[in-house]
Protein backbone atom coordinates (compact mmCIF):
# COMPACT_ATOMS: atom_id res chain seq x y z
CA UNK A 1 0.00 0.00 0.00
CA UNK A 2 1.19 3.76 -1.00
CA UNK A 3 1.55 5.90 1.45
CA UNK A 4 2.30 9.34 1.67
CA UNK A 5 3.92 10.80 4.98
CA UNK A 6 2.94 14.05 5.69
CA UNK A 7 5.64 16.76 7.54
CA UNK A 8 4.60 19.17 10.88
CA UNK A 9 3.82 21.89 8.32
CA UNK A 10 1.64 19.82 6.08
CA UNK A 11 -0.43 18.72 9.33
CA UNK A 12 -0.88 22.48 10.39
CA UNK A 13 -2.83 23.39 7.26
CA UNK A 14 -5.53 20.22 7.92
CA UNK A 15 -9.05 21.47 9.53
CA UNK A 16 -8.65 22.61 13.89
CA UNK A 17 -10.92 19.65 14.74
CA UNK A 18 -8.32 17.18 12.90
CA UNK A 19 -5.45 18.51 14.06
CA UNK A 20 -6.99 18.25 17.61
CA UNK A 21 -7.45 14.57 17.30
CA UNK A 22 -4.13 13.81 15.48
CA UNK A 23 -2.48 15.46 18.42
CA UNK A 24 -3.87 14.09 20.89
CA UNK A 25 -1.81 12.24 23.87
CA UNK A 26 -4.48 11.10 25.53
CA UNK A 27 -7.57 8.74 25.07
CA UNK A 28 -8.88 9.54 21.99
CA UNK A 29 -12.67 8.36 22.67
CA UNK A 30 -13.08 11.46 25.10
CA UNK A 31 -11.60 13.98 22.49
CA UNK A 32 -13.54 12.90 20.01
CA UNK A 33 -16.88 12.78 21.87
CA UNK A 34 -16.19 16.57 22.25
CA UNK A 35 -15.70 17.05 18.61
CA UNK A 36 -18.26 15.20 17.15
CA UNK A 37 -20.93 16.12 19.87
CA UNK A 38 -22.02 12.68 20.67
CA UNK A 39 -20.88 10.20 23.06
CA UNK A 40 -18.39 7.34 21.35
CA UNK A 41 -19.00 3.56 21.32
CA UNK A 42 -16.60 0.77 20.02
CA UNK A 43 -17.61 -1.79 17.40
CA UNK A 44 -15.29 -4.60 17.00
CA UNK A 45 -15.33 -6.01 13.97
CA UNK A 46 -12.83 -8.74 14.63
CA UNK A 47 -10.17 -9.61 17.15
CA UNK A 48 -7.63 -12.58 17.00
CA UNK A 49 -4.88 -13.93 19.41
CA UNK A 50 -1.73 -14.43 17.18
CA UNK A 51 0.90 -16.79 18.39
CA UNK A 52 3.70 -14.75 16.25
CA UNK A 53 3.36 -10.92 16.01
CA UNK A 54 2.31 -9.62 12.20
CA UNK A 55 4.32 -7.72 10.55
CA UNK A 56 4.22 -3.75 10.01
CA UNK A 57 7.09 -2.49 7.34
CA UNK A 58 9.21 0.06 8.89
CA UNK A 59 8.37 -0.65 12.43
CA UNK A 60 10.13 -2.73 15.53
CA UNK A 61 8.25 -6.34 15.82
CA UNK A 62 6.34 -6.60 19.25
CA UNK A 63 8.03 -8.89 22.11
CA UNK A 64 7.73 -12.30 21.66
CA UNK A 65 4.83 -13.61 23.03
CA UNK A 66 1.18 -13.69 22.18
CA UNK A 67 -0.15 -10.60 20.51
CA UNK A 68 -3.99 -9.44 20.01
CA UNK A 69 -4.74 -7.80 16.88
CA UNK A 70 -8.07 -5.98 17.25
CA UNK A 71 -9.85 -4.53 14.52
CA UNK A 72 -12.67 -1.93 15.68
CA UNK A 73 -15.10 1.27 14.36
CA UNK A 74 -15.34 4.50 17.23
CA UNK A 75 -19.56 5.13 16.32
CA UNK A 76 -21.54 8.16 17.45
CA UNK A 77 -23.85 6.27 20.03
CA UNK A 78 -26.42 8.84 18.92
CA UNK A 79 -25.64 9.39 15.47
CA UNK A 80 -24.42 5.59 14.79
CA UNK A 81 -21.83 7.35 12.40
CA UNK A 82 -18.83 5.90 12.04
CA UNK A 83 -15.80 7.73 12.54
CA UNK A 84 -12.40 6.52 13.09
CA UNK A 85 -11.51 2.83 12.10
CA UNK A 86 -8.65 1.49 14.07
CA UNK A 87 -6.71 -1.64 14.36
CA UNK A 88 -3.97 -2.41 17.18
CA UNK A 89 -1.83 -4.92 17.74
CA UNK A 90 -1.23 -5.74 21.27
CA UNK A 91 1.22 -7.98 23.62
CA UNK A 92 -1.35 -9.04 25.93
CA UNK A 93 1.76 -11.53 28.18
CA UNK A 94 2.91 -8.24 28.68
CA UNK A 95 0.20 -6.46 30.59
CA UNK A 96 -1.62 -7.29 33.62
CA UNK A 97 -4.33 -9.87 33.67
CA UNK A 98 -7.19 -7.93 34.51
CA UNK A 99 -5.87 -5.36 31.17
CA UNK A 100 -6.09 -8.27 29.33
CA UNK A 101 -9.92 -9.43 29.89
CA UNK A 102 -11.10 -6.49 29.89
CA UNK A 103 -9.18 -6.74 26.00
CA UNK A 104 -10.51 -9.84 24.80
CA UNK A 105 -14.27 -9.89 26.97
CA UNK A 106 -15.28 -6.95 26.31
CA UNK A 107 -15.60 -3.77 23.70
CA UNK A 108 -14.26 -0.99 25.79
CA UNK A 109 -11.58 1.31 24.35
CA UNK A 110 -8.09 0.47 24.28
CA UNK A 111 -7.07 3.57 26.20
CA UNK A 112 -10.36 3.26 28.58
CA UNK A 113 -8.63 0.21 29.88
CA UNK A 114 -5.11 1.31 29.63
CA UNK A 115 -6.22 4.11 31.83
CA UNK A 116 -7.98 2.47 34.61
CA UNK A 117 -5.42 0.44 35.26
CA UNK A 118 -2.96 2.76 36.16
CA UNK A 119 -0.09 1.24 34.13
CA UNK A 120 2.64 3.98 33.63
CA UNK A 121 2.98 4.27 29.93
CA UNK A 122 4.73 5.87 27.26
CA UNK A 123 3.52 6.95 23.71
CA UNK A 124 5.45 7.41 20.84
CA UNK A 125 5.20 10.59 18.44
CA UNK A 126 3.04 9.48 15.84
CA UNK A 127 3.10 8.81 11.94
CA UNK A 128 0.98 10.57 9.68
CA UNK A 129 -0.31 10.34 6.40
CA UNK A 130 -2.08 10.47 3.54
CA UNK A 131 -3.16 6.56 2.20
CA UNK A 132 -6.05 3.59 1.75
CA UNK A 133 -8.70 2.93 3.74
CA UNK A 134 -7.61 -0.20 5.68
CA UNK A 135 -8.95 -3.88 3.70
CA UNK A 136 -10.65 -5.10 6.54
CA UNK A 137 -13.51 -2.53 6.59
CA UNK A 138 -16.57 -4.54 6.42
CA UNK A 139 -19.32 -2.53 4.52
CA UNK A 140 -19.29 -0.79 1.97
CA UNK A 141 -21.13 2.23 3.30
CA UNK A 142 -17.80 3.06 5.69
CA UNK A 143 -16.05 3.95 2.70
CA UNK A 144 -16.92 6.55 -0.51
CA UNK A 145 -15.36 7.35 -3.78
CA UNK A 146 -12.39 8.98 -2.77
CA UNK A 147 -9.66 5.91 -2.23
CA UNK A 148 -7.84 7.79 0.19
CA UNK A 149 -8.11 9.12 3.90
CA UNK A 150 -5.97 10.46 6.84
CA UNK A 151 -4.47 7.79 9.26
CA UNK A 152 -1.23 7.80 12.25
CA UNK A 153 0.25 4.97 13.47
CA UNK A 154 2.00 5.26 16.81
CA UNK A 155 3.48 2.89 19.50
CA UNK A 156 2.47 2.50 23.10
CA UNK A 157 6.04 1.29 25.53
CA UNK A 158 5.78 0.13 29.15
CA UNK A 159 9.02 -1.20 31.00
CA UNK A 160 11.03 0.37 28.26
CA UNK A 161 9.36 -2.37 25.45
CA UNK A 162 6.47 -1.37 23.09
CA UNK A 163 3.35 -3.33 24.32
CA UNK A 164 0.63 -1.99 21.62
CA UNK A 165 1.26 -0.71 18.19
CA UNK A 166 -2.03 1.11 16.86
CA UNK A 167 -3.29 2.83 13.77
CA UNK A 168 -6.57 5.20 13.01
CA UNK A 169 -8.10 6.03 10.12
CA UNK A 170 -10.21 8.45 9.85
CA UNK A 171 -12.91 7.87 7.50
CA UNK A 172 -13.48 10.59 4.68
CA UNK A 173 -17.31 9.80 4.84
CA UNK A 174 -17.25 11.54 7.96
CA UNK A 175 -14.22 13.96 7.20
CA UNK A 176 -14.72 16.03 4.08
CA UNK A 177 -11.81 17.99 2.09
CA UNK A 178 -11.96 21.95 3.18
CA UNK A 179 -10.82 24.50 0.57
CA UNK A 180 -8.26 23.35 -2.11
CA UNK A 181 -4.64 24.27 -0.83
CA UNK A 182 -1.37 24.49 -2.91
CA UNK A 183 -0.17 21.32 -2.67
CA UNK A 184 3.23 20.28 -1.03
CA UNK A 185 5.52 18.11 -1.37
CA UNK A 186 5.94 15.24 1.25
CA UNK A 187 7.66 11.86 2.04
CA UNK A 188 6.43 8.77 0.38
CA UNK A 189 6.62 5.33 2.45
CA UNK A 190 8.59 3.75 -0.25
CA UNK A 191 11.13 6.54 -0.99
CA UNK A 192 9.11 8.16 -4.06
CA UNK A 193 7.69 11.71 -3.96
CA UNK A 194 4.61 12.52 -4.10
CA UNK A 195 2.07 15.61 -3.79
CA UNK A 196 -1.07 15.92 -1.78
CA UNK A 197 -3.05 18.81 -0.76
CA UNK A 198 -5.53 16.57 1.42
CA UNK A 199 -7.27 19.15 3.91
CA UNK A 200 -9.98 17.77 6.04
CA UNK A 201 -12.82 18.96 8.16
CA UNK A 202 -15.48 17.19 10.51
CA UNK A 203 -19.31 17.40 8.59
CA UNK A 204 -20.85 19.52 10.61
CA UNK A 205 -24.68 18.44 11.79
CA UNK A 206 -27.38 19.38 14.15
CA UNK A 207 -27.20 18.88 18.13
CA UNK A 208 -28.52 15.10 18.10
CA UNK A 209 -31.60 14.98 20.51
CA UNK A 210 -31.28 12.25 23.01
Amino acid sequence: MTECLLSDEEIRKLDRDLRILIATNGTLTRILSVVANDEIVVQVIKQHIHHVAPEIPGLEQLASGRVLQRRILLKGQSSGEPFVAAESLIAIDLLPAVMMRSLTKTDRPIGEIMADSCLETFKEAAKVWIGELPGWLPLDGYRNSRPTTLARRYRIITGGRPVLIITEYFLRNVFHDTRPQEPDRCQHSNGIDARSGDSFALINRSPTNR
